[in-house]
């Protein structure tokens, strides 16, 4: 299923990567740099994907910040041989997320610092906070047992 906050015009991606207009991103898709599943062009106006964006220019330009997700599981695992409580380290992170979004920040996870361009998900908003910390939640409950 298409999450619909990941479609941008050009205009918005263009926005959103610091491109004057969607020449930038017209011309990498003449150049082919995008595959042909990543855009589509609905009446007059051109759409591409948020990861299809990543992948061609890289990550935007606005602020934004990036947790890994091995970082957070490798924290779990740590704990569970040192037998150290990791509840309070990992509110740590989320509350320090619900303050990027809190300034307008997104918050990248991405996979782990070796593969920076593999985005598990992108936090705009509180409920996509919401959904990511029972994720966390779920893999610290699992790995207890």
């Amino acid at each position: 299923m298409i999450d619909l906050s990941e479609v941008l015009t050009f205009s918005e991606a263009a926005e959103k990567w610091g491109f004057s207009d969607g020449n930038t991103i017209r011309k990498a898709v003449e150049r082919n740099k995008f595959n042909p599943d990543e855009i589509r062009k609905s009446g007059n106006v051109w759409l591409t994907t948020y990861p299809a964006m990543v992948r061609v220019f890289g990550i935007p330009k606005e602020e934004h910040h990036v947790i890994s997700y091995h970082h957070i599981s490798e924290l779990v695992s740590k704990s569970l041989f040192d037998h150290k409580d990791i509840d309070d380290e990992i509110q740590k992170i989320l509350d320090d997320i619900s303050e990027m979004i809190d300034k307008g920040g997104n918050v990248h996870i991405i996979e782990s610092e070796s593969k920076p361009d593999n985005i598990i998900m992108i936090l705009r908003r509180k409920e996509d906070l919401k959904t990511f910390a029972i994720m966390v939640k779920r893999y610290m409950a699992l790995m207890k047992y």
